[in-house]
């Protein structure tokens, strides 16, 4: 998918006083600024058509839509799993796909579908990873997950501002780390 680099050239159509279009590389069409901002927002919502798929992670819809600091991510707005990273028609509490909910289930009642002990299953911990999106720090947190992808991918999927990630000391250090930029 081609992304559009820098800002169009607008023009005034005639037959359309007082409305300003460009030239939509990717739509390889005209558009208004509105037509092209509701385009976007169509794109961008849960229940987005297939018409609109070639607007999703378009920089200039997003302005056209008022929304500057837009998620781009791939993976925004699309039932992928967190933890496989699938294409699921379906999320169970919007962040696993079944099978991979399945596998956690078996995990916690120590038994799987025969009756046996899972013995293939990567262990679960509690996880967080920290991000920044809209100028604010944030944390995500999951009780049960297999790595730190699992959070990132989560976060690029859910998160409907730009995100940029951050590493954050653990909490034992972080006194240590503030008397070194005391003495710096």
């Amino acid at each position: 998918m081609k992304t559009e680099i820098g800002t169009p050239t607008y023009f005034e159509i005639p037959e359309l006083p007082g409305r300003q279009h460009f030239r939509c590389k990717r739509l390889s069409a005209t558009l208004s600024g509105d037509a092209c901002g509701d385009r976007w927002k169509a794109a961008n919502t849960a229940a987005a058509s297939a018409r609109c798929a070639s607007c999703k992670n378009c920089r200039i819809g997003a302005q056209h839509a008022g929304k500057v600091a837009a998620n781009h991510s791939p993976f925004k707005a699309r039932k992928i799993c967190a933890r496989c990273h699938m294409m699921t028609p379906r999320l169970i509490h919007k962040h696993l796909c079944v099978s991979r909910y399945n596998r956690e289930r078996e995990q916690r009642i120590g038994k799987n579908a025969k009756g046996n002990k899972p013995i293939k299953l990567t262990p679960l911990h509690r996880r967080t990873v920290s991000y920044m999106a809209n100028g604010k720090l944030k944390t995500k947190t999951i009780d049960r997950a297999m790595n730190t992808a699992e959070l990132i991918v989560a976060v690029l999927r859910d998160e409907e501002h730009a995100v940029q990630f951050a590493w954050q000391a653990p909490a034992s250090i972080r006194p240590h780390l503030q008397l070194e930029e005391n003495h710096a």
